[in-house]
C-alpha cells in the first residue's frame, strides 16, 4: 500500500492585522506558538501583492536556542532568536492583544508595534530591507532585530506618531490646513479661481487649486500633501525635517485655455501622490522628467518628455519678480512650495 503523507500544516497564525490608510499598505503579527513577528506588505485592492518586505523578531515565547540554526526546507516555523541576542534567553509572554495595536509612520511605509503604553518593535519607513527593524527583546544586533536602544533617529519620531493619528481621529486636519494655505497663497498670487479634486476618497485629501491676479497670471497649486511626511528624506539629508512636508506649484502658460489648465490639473494631481505611490522624495534643484499634459511645458510638443526642475522659495520667487509666499509650519514643520520649472525653457531664457 503507498503511504500518503500529508504536507505540513502552517502553525503560523496572525494575531493582528492593520491597513494604513490609504490602502497601500498592511502590517501583520504572526506567531507560531514559539516566536512572535511583526512585518509590512504592499497591498493591492486590499490583498498582498508580494511577501513581507519588512520585517523584525518581537519576541521568543520559549527558551531559546544557544545557536541560530537553519530550518529544514520544508520548515513553516518562524525562526527562534538564540539565547545570546535576547534579552529574555527564557522566552516573554504571548501579547496583550487587547493592549496591542500597530501605530504607522506618516509615510505609511514603517510601523511601530506597541503593547500598552510601550514600545516593542519599529519598522522603520524605508523602501530598503536590508536590515530588519528594531526590538526591544533584542540586546545584540542579529539577522533578525536590532536593539531598540540602538535606534536614534526613528525612535524619537515615533513619539509623536500618537498625536499625528489622534488629530486625524478627532477632526479634519485637511479643512484646517486648506484655509491657512489660503491665507498665504491668496495676498501673493491672488484669488483661488478654480478647484480640482485629485482622488475621490483618497486619503489624505489633496487638491489642486488655480489662483489667478489682476494682470491675468495663473497658477496651478497643491494643498495636502503637506498633511504627510514624504518618504525617504532621512536618506537624502542630514536636516531631513526641513523638507519632510511640501506643496507643488507650476505656472500656467498665459495661451492655456480651459483643456489645458484641466490637463495640468490632473498632471499636478499624479505628482501629488507620487513620493508616497514610489516611495520616493521631491527636493529643492532635484531635475525630474515627466510627459507634458498639452501644453503645460513651455514650446514641447503635446504628450513629450520634459525635463523640470524642483525650485524652493523664495528663489522662485526672485525668479518670477515677486514677493515670496511663505507656508506656515505643519505639526512645528517647515512646509516647502517647490516649483516645477521647464528646464530648457528656463536655461534658454537666461540664456538671452
Amino acid at each position: 500500500m503507498t503511504q500518503i503523507t500529508e504536507p505540513p500544516k502552517n502553525p503560523v497564525e496572525i494575531l493582528l492585522w492593520a491597513q494604513y490608510p490609504s490602502g497601500r499598505y498592511g502590517a501583520v503579527v504572526q506567531s507560531d506558538g514559539q516566536a512572535i513577528y511583526f512585518a509590512i506588505q504592499k497591498l493591492v485592492d486590499n490583498e498582498a501583492s508580494d511577501s513581507a518586505s519588512r520585517w523584525v523578531w518581537v519576541r521568543n515565547l520559549r527558551p531559546a536556542p544557544l545557536m541560530f540554526a537553519d530550518p529544514p526546507a520544508d520548515s513553516v516555523r518562524l525562526p527562534l532568536v538564540a539565547e545570546s541576542y535576547c534579552v529574555r534567553p527564557s522566552g516573554g509572554p504571548a501579547l496583550d492583544l487587547d493592549q496591542t495595536r500597530v501605530v504607522w509612520f506618516e509615510q505609511g511605509m514603517g510601523a511601530m508595534l506597541v503593547e500598552g503604553e510601550r514600545v516593542l518593535a519599529i519598522i522603520p519607513p524605508q523602501s530598503q530591507s536590508e536590515l530588519p527593524g528594531y526590538s526591544i527583546e533584542c540586546r545584540l544586533p542579529c539577522p533578525f532585530a536590532i536593539p531598540i536602544e540602538d535606534d536614534d533617529l526613528y525612535s524619537p519620531l515615533a513619539r509623536t506618531l500618537p498625536s499625528y493619528w489622534a488629530d486625524w481621529a478627532n477632526g479634519n486636519p485637511f479643512a484646517t490646513w486648506y484655509q491657512s494655505a489660503l491665507s498665504a497663497i491668496s495676498p501673493i498670487l491672488g484669488e483661488p479661481v478654480q478647484e480640482f479634486s485629485v482622488v475621490s476618497g483618497a486619503w489624505p485629501t489633496v487638491r489642486v487649486v488655480q489662483f489667478g491676479n489682476a494682470q491675468g497670471e495663473r497658477c496651478l497649486l497643491t494643498i495636502g500633501m503637506a498633511l504627510r511626511c514624504q518618504p525617504m528624506v532621512e536618506r537624502e539629508l542630514l536636516n531631513f525635517q526641513e523638507h519632510q512636508r511640501l506643496e507643488l506649484a507650476v505656472c500656467v502658460p498665459p495661451a492655456a485655455d480651459a483643456d489645458v489648465v484641466q490637463a495640468m490639473a490632473g498632471w499636478l494631481a499624479g505628482l501629488a501622490r507620487y513620493p508616497w505611490d514610489q516611495e520616493t522624495c521631491f527636493l529643492p534643484l532635484q531635475k525630474l522628467k515627466t510627459v507634458a499634459p498639452d501644453s503645460a511645458a513651455t514650446s514641447v510638443p503635446r504628450q513629450a518628455s520634459v525635463e523640470w526642475t524642483l525650485v524652493a522659495e523664495p528663489q522662485a520667487a526672485v525668479q518670477l519678480g515677486r514677493r515670496a509666499i511663505s507656508l506656515p509650519d505643519h505639526r512645528q514643520q517647515a512646509v516647502n512650495l517647490l516649483w516645477l520649472f521647464d528646464t530648457d525653457h528656463s536655461r534658454r531664457a537666461a540664456e538671452t
